[in-house]
């Protein structure tokens, strides 16, 4: 047998590349936060810009970086497709789902990647087509997403009735959700079956909530916009954002000791609406927010303190000096782009200290590069009230060097010794400088995960005041020094993750634990229950009660399989990657591997790809670089066959698949390469993918045979203008797997339609 891994296709294939697949995180790639701001993104991708181009950097992954950069920048600079890739992780480069649709008969719609279906049009796309989700969105972006953006979720289905009427009014709402910036999602459960269990979605229409990573079902009978508005805002934990009265404003402002910044929203409703609610619940692991209605007379020493205006919304937020905000921003109605800029550049204390790895990594960012480094400056401090004039201090000396040093590269810090004993026995060299009167001084370069270069200030910081000029003076010229030169800090370390101060103890945890698996099972009991079903929908919720006692039958008949499979002594799959996952193999389908890879194997899925001498090298670096994320599952195979060479079996497969209905007697092979199969030997059945080529000449000819690339002559369909031709064939490479990644989705939730047979058709030598 013939195995072609990465590394043996060549330059193409070098692992160098894999970090560009396109799972890779767009914020990360622009190196900003989620939640950063327009002009945030603009900046970084400037400057990655200048010194990604292929005309300026010589890096032979520079042409693909500055792909990905230019990718990450239109995708995030544009609110709708930021909006889709923060759900469910569109980018501008790739598709979203397909609208819903009824298809009939055979799977062509399937076949070709959606854009074609029987017994009917295709629909217009709706608000709620958009937001549609699968299974591994739901676990691999919304659950997670939850635990800073709560999700409103719609399960529907079809011949849905009730579905029907409400569609109209749920999207309304979508859109107000979106503008607020909650998320929102849209589940087909006939689409997406396993989405569906896992949802225990047991009637259709079904409206829930996500947050914290667990799901909460709305209770109605008649449905109005102003019920789904107050089910979304009782999502959000009670301390979410508190209302706050005169005596409690000294306490409330006393926030940044806990090291988290104060921040106090003012409007005339009773009750906070979900755009002050949902950047409190984002931003709640940094910032302690509360509620003032300035139609009661709770507040009103608060109120007159800081002028505020009762008939319109303001926004004061708090450092370490109560006496005044270091931001304001007041409105008739605050803008959520506005409060986000405002509460984004105003997150961090003006001395935060390292209270845990999340923020000593946002604080102290991952930096390589020497030119571009970034410095953290700690001050190692005894958690005492003793320590606070000298906190105070240097909390002071980093505001007046602030305009000396470029802001951006330097950050000023502080940290408990005794709570991060760990990090500091990590640096056992250079700390001599403590003694009764000085306390150590850290300058920190962090390299890459849990690595840092590293220096104690020889000085340290003086704890009397005639030392005290000598060390700003010290700290100063040698921050100059290493901010404007290539002088390297003298020690390396590896550091173990911060502790996390803010953790809650054991027996907390496992008390809430114990609330949250009992309130979940009370409810999950409840709805098995429960039979209180409209008649028009009864046959979608009998069928969706019983999806897991057929789950329970599958995995039955799965073990059955395997038993049978042993009996006949199957032979074993091959690896689909390295033991470290790192080099996908992908093998050649032909005569001598088709037993093994196809007829014999087992019930997994053999997915190959077609292609031809010429396209090959760069196909299958695509389909490599698509691949790779699933290849840590050893029940799938992956693999290529060369269509000049097996032409008459793939006509053969097409053909037995239509039940010889129609005789194939040509096939032009341009027009199939980038053909996906997903092939189940043991149970005789395939899923195919058709790339976009063939979809968009199906929406030009609309005629089902001649679209898959059958009864058309390779020497017609040459272009008369051969640079138009060696054009469009360079177009067709790129983007002929531009869909397989969501296809491949579809194909695990179960919402792509199977192809069976009943034998495989013999590959000739």
């Amino acid at each position: 047998m013939r195995v072609i891994s990465t590394f043996a296709l060549g330059a193409v294939y070098f692992i160098a590349l894999f970090p560009l697949i396109f799972s890779e995180d767009l914020y990360k790639i622009l190196g900003v936060r989620r939640g950063a701001s327009t002009q945030e993104i603009k900046a970084a991708y400037k400057k990655l810009a200048r010194e990604w181009h292929p005309d300026k950097n010589k890096d032979p992954d520079a042409t693909d970086r500055f792909t990905k950069i230019n990718e990450a920048y239109e995708t995030l600079t544009d609110s709708e497709r930021r909006r889709d890739y923060d759900n469910f992780g569109y980018t501008s480069a790739q598709e979203r789902p397909q609208p819903r649709q009824h298809d009939f008969g055979f799977p062509f719609g399937d076949m070709f990647g959606g854009g074609f279906s029987f017994g009917g049009g295709r629909q217009a796309t709706s608000v709620i087509d958009k937001h549609m989700t699968t299974l591994r969105n739901f676990e691999t972006k919304l659950q997670p997403g939850s635990q800073h953006t709560p999700c409103f979720i719609y399960a529907f289905g079809n011949f849905c009735f009730t579905c029907m009427r409400m569609d109209h009014l749920l999207e309304k709402f979508f859109e107000e959700m979106e503008n607020v910036g909650l998320c929102v999602a849209a589940v087909h459960v006939h689409r997406s079956p396993d989405l569906a269990n896992h949802l225990r979605v047991t009637s259709i229409p079904e409206l829930m909530g996500l947050v914290n990573g667990r799901v909460i079902y709305m209770k109605w009978d008649t449905l109005a916009l102003q019920d789904l508005r107050d089910f979304v805002r009782h999502l959000f934990p009670k301390e979410t954002l508190p209302m706050l009265k005169d005596g409690k404003v000294d306490a409330f402002l006393e926030n940044w000791q806990n090291n988290l910044v104060s921040a106090i929203f003012f409007s005339p409703r009773t009750e906070p609406s979900a755009r002050f609610l949902a950047p409190a619940f984002y931003h709640r692991d940094r910032i302690a927010f509360s509620y003032v209605s300035t139609s009661t007379n709770d507040a009103l020493k608060l109120m007159e303190k800081f002028n505020i205006n009762k008939r319109r919304e303001t926004l004061l937020m708090f450092n370490e000096d109560a006496s005044s905000p270091v931001a304001t921003i007041s409105m008739q109605q605050l803008p959520r782009s506005t409060v986000e800029e405002v509460i984004s550049a105003n997150r961090f204390l003006s001395l935060p200290r390292l209270s845990s790895q999340s923020v000593f990594e946002e604080l102290c960012p991952k930096e390589p590069k020497l030119k571009k480094r970034k410095l953290c400056v700690a001050l190692v401090t005894k958690k005492v009230p003793e320590h606070d004039v000298h906190r105070e201090r240097f909390r002071k000396f980093a505001h007046s060097v602030a305009s000396q040093l470029a802001p951006d590269r330097v950050r000023f810090v502080y940290l408990y010794e005794e709570v991060q004993q760990r990090v500091m026995q990590a640096l056992t060299k250079g700390n001599m400088t403590r003694t009764d009167t000085v306390l150590e001084v850290a300058i920190l370069w962090h390299l890459d995960d849990g690595r840092v270069s590293y220096e104690f200030l020889e000085q340290g910081w003086n704890l009397q005041e005639d030392g005290l000029v000598v060390s700003r003076e010290a700290l100063t010229k040698r921050l100059t020094e290493l901010l404007t030169s290539d002088h390297l800090l003298p020690y390396k370390a590896m550091v173990p993750d911060f502790y996390n101060e803010h953790a809650l103890s054991l027996a907390k945890r496992m008390f809430l634990r114990v609330v949250d698996w009992a309130d979940r099972g009370v409810v999950y009991l409840g709805r098995v229950s429960s039979d209180n079903v409209g008649d028009d929908d009864d046959g979608n919720s009998n069928g969706l009660r019983n999806g897991h006692f057929y789950k329970k039958m599958a995995d039955m008949e799965e073990k059955q399989v395997q038993a049978r499979m042993k009996a006949k002594e199957r032979q074993t799959r091959p690896p689909s990657s390295t033991p470290d996952n790192q080099t996908i193999h992908l093998y050649e389908l032909r005569y001598e591997t088709f037993i093994n890879l196809v007829k014999n194997a087992d019930t997994g899925l053999t997915i190959v790809v077609l292609v031809d001498e010429e396209s090959k090298p760069h196909i299958l670096r695509k389909f490599a670089e698509i691949m790779q994320p699933y290849s840590r599952y050893s029940a799938l195979t992956f693999g290529f066959m060369q269509l000049e060479y097996y032409v008459s079996w793939y006509q053969h497969l097409l053909e037995m698949s239509m039940s010889f209905k129609v005789k194939l007697d040509s096939i032009n092979i341009r027009n199939c390469i980038g053909t996906v199969l997903a092939l189940n030997g043991y149970r005789k059945y395939y899923y195919i993918y058709h790339p976009r080529r063939a979809q968009k000449w199906i929406r030009a000819q609309n005629k089902i045979v001649q679209a898959m690339g059958f009864m058309d002559s390779d020497s017609d369909s040459e272009p008369q203008n051969q640079a138009a031709a060696d054009n469009d064939d360079k177009l067709f490479l790129n983007e002929v797997l531009s869909g397989l990644s969501l296809w491949m989705d579809r194909v695990f939730d179960g919402s792509v339609r199977k192809i069976r047979l009943n034998e495989w058709p013999e590959m000739a030598p």
